[in-house]
């Protein structure tokens, strides 16, 4: 006999925000499926039937219900933000190629009127060889 399944206590307010999450529609699907399992949990529905229903394993139920139950709502909705790869270029730089490329070729003493890829990579090139020659 298939044990019975114990629903989950939603905090005050987390039904209202879960179904507001539901309804919107810009929010990444993922969270829409979390929120449901949320809601689904709270109206003890057993943890197959609800990774049947959305296409999922049970695994990834049990983890949204185990995060909810330890670090709340947002915690089981929302990933956390990872590491990621390291910055190889500073935020200087980037304004520094955002500001020469909305520049008109011209005013830096090339022929064109507009950029093409090469001569702005030129351009590029030959001021990180001058920060080179300075350092």
């Amino acid at each position: 006999m298939p044990r019975k399944a114990t629903a989950i206590t939603l905090r005050d307010g987390d039904y209202e925000y879960l179904r507001s999450l539901i309804k919107q529609r810009t929010i990444q699907a993922q969270v829409v499926i979390r929120a449901h399992i949320l809601l689904d949990r709270a109206n003890s529905v057993p943890i197959r039937d609800i990774a049947r229903i959305y296409d999922i394993s049970t695994a990834t139920v049990q983890l949204c219900v185990s995060k909810y139950l330890s670090n709340g709502t947002d915690s089981a909705l929302f990933d956390d933000q990872r590491k990621g790869r390291p910055v190889e270029i500073t935020d200087d730089a980037v304004a520094w190629i955002i500001d020469v490329a909305c520049q008109r070729p011209a005013d830096l003493g090339y022929s064109q009127e507009l950029w093409t890829l090469k001569s702005y990579i030129n351009i590029y090139r030959t001021t990180l060889k001058l920060q080179d020659i300075q350092d």
